[in-house]
């Protein structure tokens, strides 16, 4: 059994049965990021030869591994029962939680009920399918936030190197720069945890702002986002879904028209469930190119 977080486990099984009566058994194993193969067969002294058995991995994505912060290796799910959220507490200490692309398919998966029922529901009040929908373009935001503050972290436990200087002068003032590197120091020491785990802690970087998720991956780990291939229009439109959250969350205008400040000379874009649908198909494309561009092999 292989497991990594960032990809589905393979298991590579062989019957050894037939070698019951061997003296004596050499294992070998070959993998790649594509498969991975066992092979099983008896030694023998001179040249004869034995039965070897082979047999290729298959992916197995009901079963995870993870190794919890304290040490333990723990199994997450089992063949046909898949775990869609987990959470491991010793006490008030979180010991094991998701990954960072665990919690946002959890939190899209949560989204698409809403999406797919819409019709569904027998509500005839003409406010219901604007209101559900707000509240989708609501939820893709935070589950976008998520996601880039979660993974953030995790780049610099999977050994990328950050700049911890570069998201200082970014993101903090100068004049309380020294006074909050100290702080942060100190608190760090005292939690056992990173530098970096606990300047994202401090909410220092608001990942649902566009310039801030862009920068902060930029200034911490040198990856650009209009260097990693994905395409212009995706980014805007990502642009403007977080755009219209944050109307919906503060803006007194009606916000059963998202683009209420274009209109005229735009065409009113109302919140319906084409709109979640779209919104959905982005935010999915997004992560999965933005998060394949943060894997090392």
């Amino acid at each position: 059994i292989q497991s990594n977080p960032n990809y589905p486990t393979k298991i590579a099984k062989i019957n050894i049965q037939g070698l019951s009566n061997a003296q004596k058994l050499f294992i070998a194993l070959k993998w790649s990021k594509e498969k991975n193969t066992i092979y099983v067969g008896e030694i023998y002294v001179g040249d004869k030869k034995g039965p070897l058995k082979s047999a290729e991995s298959f992916e197995e994505p009901d079963i995870k591994f993870r190794v919890g912060k304290d040490r333990r290796i723990y199994q997450i799910g089992t063949k046909g029962v898949r775990v869609k959220y987990y959470q491991v507490k010793m006490g008030n200490k979180v010991i094991l939680e998701p990954t960072a692309k665990e919690l946002f398919d959890f939190h899209m998966e949560r989204i698409k009920v809403l999406i797919d029922n819409l019709e569904n529901c027998k509500v005839e009040d003409p406010l219901f399918e604007p209101t559900i929908v707000q509240q989708v373009i609501v939820m893709f935001t935070t589950a976008f936030e998520v996601y880039a503050r979660t993974r953030f972290v995790e780049l610099e436990r999977e050994d990328w190197p950050v700049n911890m200087e570069e998201l200082y002068n970014r993101f903090v003032p100068k004049k309380y720069r020294d006074a909050f590197k100290e702080e942060i120091s100190d608190y760090a020491s005292k939690e056992e945890k990173t530098e970096l785990e606990v300047f994202v802690e401090k909410r220092r970087i608001n990942f649902q702002n566009w310039d801030d998720f862009k920068d902060a991956y930029d200034k911490g780990y040198g990856l650009k986002i209009s260097e990693i291939g994905i395409p212009t229009k995706l980014v805007l439109d990502i642009q403007r879904f977080i755009k219209w959250r944050h109307k919906i969350i503060h803006s007194k205008e009606n916000p059963m028209i998202l683009n209420n400040a274009d209109v005229p000379p735009s065409k009113p874009i109302f919140a319906k469930k084409e709109v979640a649908e779209h919104g959905f198909k982005i935010f999915q494309e997004f992560v999965n190119n933005f998060h394949k561009s943060t894997l090392r092999d």
